[in-house]
């Protein structure tokens, strides 16, 4: 049952391959050692020539680009790569912070804009959460509503260069149908709409229990208090004005998208737990303990043949030869599942199975083996 938890443990993150793209041999060689470390292949560059070079052989899933180079601007590269149409996400990593730059960048389709100057583990840790986004922002779907075709493009281009599915809508109506019909993650509404205008959407999709809790952004081109308080208490999550930038837009949607993601994990969690549950008291004796060696839990069928209120995994293996405790903790610590035949003191043998549930918990089941 959890051979796929352990698989997903050892697997490797090399078809992810990462370009840096950076004149600073220090800096580029910080960040290729610490995402080498954590699996990705990392090919490293110093020049825009040697960028498009690169990007011509490989297979590129993110570049992460300073925007000052020794034979041009970084900016030449984003330009190319979008000519192109090569699907490389791109974070710039600067010491440039130029709102207005920025903005325009964004517009040219970057994933994120990272900053320069600051310990270079967090910007690791920065750099990977960029890529768990790169990979969940896929399956999940927005709706974006607006009757102003050019309002909607916009849009749509910054949701596309997160991999955001987009669908549109010009008109509340069209809107509810496109909610009805499909398995939308987020809305972005207008609140000026032909018709039915955006208050009254939203309305409607509080009012049915299947989309209740749908997120919903209001957009407008107004900070009338009175509109924004009319749409918070109709069930709007967010509010802005129009016109935005970019990188709010993109902000926003990674807040509710992060937040939807975590729901979703929780719900598997559950789900995943019911069913180690079930499987657990299917053992004949089993007993599930974390990294510092403590029991979490044990089952009836354990609590029967060995006894209740253990505390330790040493506690546990009482019964047993003390080479069985060094094996299962030596196992433990190098996350490797094993099985083995052991007699307790009276002779009687077991066969003994490690599973791992996760970074922090084993599972070890006892089975008799009767004679």
């Amino acid at each position: 049952m959890f051979d796929h938890i352990i698989e997903k443990k050892e697997s490797r993150d090399e078809e992810f391959i990462i370009l840096i793209v950076e004149d600073s041999k220090v800096i580029n060689n910080t960040l290729a050692a610490r995402l080498l470390k954590h699996g990705f292949k990392v090919l490293q560059s110093y020049t825009l020539h040697d960028s498009r070079e690169l990007l011509k052989s490989n297979d590129v899933s993110l570049v992460i680009l300073d925007l000052h180079l020794p034979d041009g601007d970084g900016e030449e590269l984003i330009e190319e790569i979008n000519r192109r149409k090569i699907t490389s996400k791109i974070i710039v990593l600067t010491s440039e912070n130029d709102l207005f730059r920025r903005d325009e960048l964004f517009r040219l389709g970057i994933f994120d804009y990272l900053l320069k100057g600051r310990n270079a583990n967090v910007v690791v840790i920065e750099l990977l959460e960029l890529i768990q986004n790169i990979r969940i922002n896929p399956k999940y779907t927005i709706l974006v509503v607006d009757d102003s075709s050019t309002v909607r493009r916009r849009i749509v281009n910054i949701l596309h260069s997160c991999d955001y599915k987009v669908l549109e809508a010009k008109s509340g109506e069209e809107a509810l149908k496109k909610i009805q019909d499909s398995a939308v993650n987020l809305v972005l509404l207008d609140k000026e709409l032909p018709g039915m205008d955006g208050l009254e959407v939203l309305k409607k999709i509080k009012s049915d229990e299947k989309s209740f809790y749908l997120p919903v952004f209001m957009v407008s081109s107004t900070l009338d208090i009175e509109v924004m308080r009319n749409a918070y208490k109709a069930g709007a999550l967010d509010y802005f004005k129009k016109p935005f930038s970019p990188e709010e837009l993109k902000l926003k949607v990674e807040q509710i998208i992060k937040q939807l993601e975590a729901q979703h994990k929780l719900r598997c969690t559950l789900k995943a737990a019911k069913a180690s549950k079930h499987f657990f008291n299917e053992f004949y004796a089993g007993v599930i303990f974390d990294t510092n060696l403590d029991i979490r839990e044990i089952n009836e069928n354990f609590e029967n043949e060995f006894g209740e209120d253990l505390k330790t995994l040493k506690e546990t293996l009482k019964h047993f030869s003390s080479k069985l405790f060094e094996k299962i903790k030596h196992a433990s610590e190098e996350h490797k599942s094993f099985s083995t035949i052991y007699s307790d003191e009276e002779g009687q043998e077991y066969a003994i199975k490690l599973f791992i549930l996760n970074d922090e918990e084993f599972l070890l089941s006892f089975e008799k083996i009767e004679r």
